[in-house]
Formats: structure tokens, C-alpha cells, sequence
């Protein structure tokens, strides 16, 4: 596991009006675990919230965040995230999981 404090959440997020590599043409929205690197809750919920949106989506909802410990921790949240967790990018501070997409404004 990396070095240093590991804060997980469940991200609800939009697609703007600027281009974007997440969604499908098809989504309006997703929501999905990811884990940041930070000393305490409110800097890790800052981090994902400035991550997300860096992609060019608007961050609904940031939820259900914990720290975490070990990446077994992780994987029973999110195989996916566990995953990316492995292979987490020198000089990144953040990692995506499953996302789970929605069609329309406020439907599931």
C-alpha cells in the first residue's frame, strides 16, 4: 500500500457542458468509489471534488467517506478501485473505481 493516509468516498457526479472521457454520450451522471491521499477527511473530499471536476464533470456529492488501511479494505468495496489502488501513478493523489452510470437528470 502507499505511504500516507487513505480517505475513500463515493463520488456522485454530472457531465458539464466542456468535453469529458468518462461518461458514455449516453450518461447524464455516474457516481463511483475512489480513494485520495490526504492528511484529513476535509483535504481528501477538497482533492476529489478539484480531481473530478479537473475531468470535466461537477461533483454532486461526496459520501460515506472513511479512511481505509489496507487494500483489502478497498476490495470490498470495489475490485476495480482495489485494482487501479495497485497501480496508483507516481505524483497522483487520487484513483477512480467502478463508476456506475445514470441516463437522465435524476434517474438511476
Amino acid at each position: 500500500m502507499t505511504d500516507g493516509r487513505w480517505w475513500l468516498a463515493l463520488v456522485t457526479f454530472e457531465r458539464c457542458h466542456v468535453e469529458q472521457e468518462i461518461l458514455p454520450d449516453w450518461a447524464y451522471g455516474a457516481c463511483g468509489w475512489q480513494v485520495a491521499l490526504a492528511p484529513d477527511e476535509e483535504t481528501a473530499a477538497e482533492l476529489l471534488i478539484l480531481n473530478t471536476e479537473h475531468d470535466g464533470l461537477r461533483v454532486l456529492e461526496v459520501a460515506k467517506m472513511r479512511e481505509v488501511y489496507s487494500e483489502v479494505e478497498i476490495a470490498e468495496i470495489d475490485d476495480h478501485l482495489a485494482n487501479n489502488f495497485r497501480q496508483f501513478e507516481l505524483g497522483k493523489r487520487t484513483v477512480w473505481g467502478t463508476i456506475h452510470c445514470y441516463k437522465g437528470e435524476g434517474e438511476a
